[in-house]
């Protein structure tokens, strides 16, 4: 289990770490896979990493942290799947139309935070 922790806060890090220092091509890479992909498909992803927190959330100091987090992004993967009212996709058209790149970077520094929260907890 501290295997998938690891990988998981290295992954956060790395993930909004790219978010941080190139904003714009990261946000052109998301946007294209989103173009590229169905929404239902793509909603497998935040499902698997719910999934992941609920199930590794024992191996860490804090479990009941980790086992909201996770079941918050099972939620969106469902809401993903879903889209009622065409919510899920007036989101992602606000975030790649209209965030600006400062907005893009605070995500990037509360990714870097959630990655680093998850490594100092493991037991």
């Amino acid at each position: 289990m501290k295997v998938i922790v690891y990988l998981l806060g290295f992954g956060h890090i790395a993930a909004y770490s790219c978010l941080i220092l190139y904003t714009r091509e990261s946000v052109a890479a998301l946007k294209g896979l989103f173009q590229k992909f169905q929404l239902k498909y793509l909603s497998a992803i935040p499902a698997a990493l719910g999934f992941l927190l609920v199930i590794c959330a024992s191996a860490t100091t804090y479990p009941w942290v980790l086992r909201i987090v996770g079941l918050l992004a099972i939620g969106e993967a469902v809401v993903a799947f879903t889209n009622p009212k065409k919510i899920y996709s007036r989101i992602l058209d606000w975030y790649f139309g209209k965030a600006s790149d400062q907005t893009q970077r605070l995500f990037g520094i509360i990714g870097i935070i959630f990655g680093t929260v998850i490594l100092s907890w493991i037991k």
